[in-house]
């Protein structure tokens, strides 16, 4: 098993290149002269590739063990991190930054896993873990945003980040138990030998999987496509897109942080229903407001709601899986499918008929979100798991 210490270092690092990545996307694309379609393309093809590892060493993380998983894929991230901030030729950067996403993908998937397996059953706990991503993502975008205030350049901040995910991944290798990559079948990991697709059917989580997805069309939407709006489109520059960033994140931390034994009651359903309803209300506002600092209130809302989405999923889905690991796996890919599909989509409509338009798609997909989670019978009980 993962050491605890590494997985909340894991969280935090990945919030960090998120939070980084929000802020300086406006900076890249202007780097790399790309429009908004291309920029989605880019993002569909990286975490798309992403999402499909991630499954896969879901499904093999049962006999690998997510420490040994952990420290090898953020060696490797750290690796193609310094790459991708150092690539100048735009072919050589595309195909860095999604072999970096696909890096990123394990290492989520790993440290997913762990988390959920060390708490499962104790949802409020879980969510108050995940508060270290929002963490972690607000301080990236402070340091980002005062980098690029200061007339420092994105490239600075990856291989920056780099050093200490390497340094991360060697302390994981060290502190790492080794027993679990035995390829034993642990507490929570006991069920018949399916096929990942049959064992979700068979576990009454294929549904929930794929209202989870389209609920990460949203959450992805808002920390990419809220932030470029504000300063590419509403011209608010780099203080006022990433303090409005900074905000959401700080509202997703304070929910997630002070809140997680309130929160924890909340079932995976009600979480999607509330996260939804508060996602689709702050994105619409800022796409409907001439005012930056009107829409930067709303992205911070918007932030802050879609924040509710991931742990109580995982938790449930720890909870209900007969596998919980490969479970988690495909749920983690799952989320990421979900930024594969808004992500060209958004892009389209935004080179088509306005970035205003994308930002008001993204509010009609989390109320289906809403809509489809009210339909959606709720199963809180979980199934009755061997060992």
């Amino acid at each position: 098993m993962a050491s605890v210490g590494a997985v909340r270092a894991s969280f935090l690092a990945l919030g960090l290149f998120w939070g980084s990545w929000a802020v300086s996307i406006a900076d890249v694309q202007r780097t790399f002269h790309l429009s908004d379609g291309t920029l989605g393309a880019l993002l569909a093809v990286a975490v798309g590739v992403a999402a499909v590892t991630g499954a896969v060493a879901g499904h093999r993380a049962e006999r690998w063990g997510t420490g040994p998983m952990l420290a090898g894929s953020l060696l490797v991230w750290a690796v193609l991190l310094a790459a991708a901030g150092v690539a100048r030729p735009w072919p050589v950067f595309a195909v860095c930054f999604c072999l970096a996403e696909v890096a990123c993908g394990v290492v989520d998937t790993a440290m997913n896993a762990a988390a959920s397996r060390r708490l499962a059953g104790r949802p409020g706990a879980l969510v108050r873990f995940h508060a270290l991503f929002n963490m972690g993502a607000l301080a990236g975008a402070a340091v980002a945003g005062g980098v690029l205030a200061l007339g420092g350049t994105w490239r600075w901040l990856w291989p920056a980040l780099a050093v200490a995910v390497g340094a991360l991944g060697l302390w994981a290798r060290r502190t790492g138990a080794p027993e679990e990559a035995t390829g034993a079948v642990t507490g929570g990991e006991a069920g018949p030998a399916l096929r990942p697709v049959a064992r979700l059917r068979a576990d009454g989580l294929l549904l929930f999987l794929l209202v989870f997805a389209l609920a990460e069309v949203a959450e992805g939407g808002v920390d990419t496509w809220g932030v470029l709006y504000l300063r590419t489109h509403l011209a608010s520059g780099v203080l006022l897109g990433a303090g409005a960033y900074v905000v959401g994140q700080s509202v997703a931390a304070t929910t997630r942080g002070a809140g997680g034994p309130a929160i924890g009651v909340l079932s995976a359903r009600w979480a999607l229903v509330v996260g939804g309803a508060a996602a689709s209300g702050g994105i619409l506002l800022e796409s409907l407001s001439p005012a930056a600092v009107a829409a930067a209130c709303g992205l911070a809302v918007g932030a802050g709601g879609a924040s509710l989405f991931w742990p109580l999923v995982m938790s449930q889905v720890t909870r209900q899986a007969t596998r919980a690991t490969a479970a988690v796996g495909a749920f983690t890919a799952a989320g990421y499918v979900g930024w594969v599909a808004g992500a060209p989509l958004v892009g389209w409509v935004s080179d088509t008929w306005g970035a205003a338009r994308g930002l008001q798609l993204l509010a009609a997909m989390a109320v289906v979100v809403v809509v489809a989670s009210l339909l959606r019978r709720d199963d809180r009980s979980g199934r009755a798991k061997a060992g």
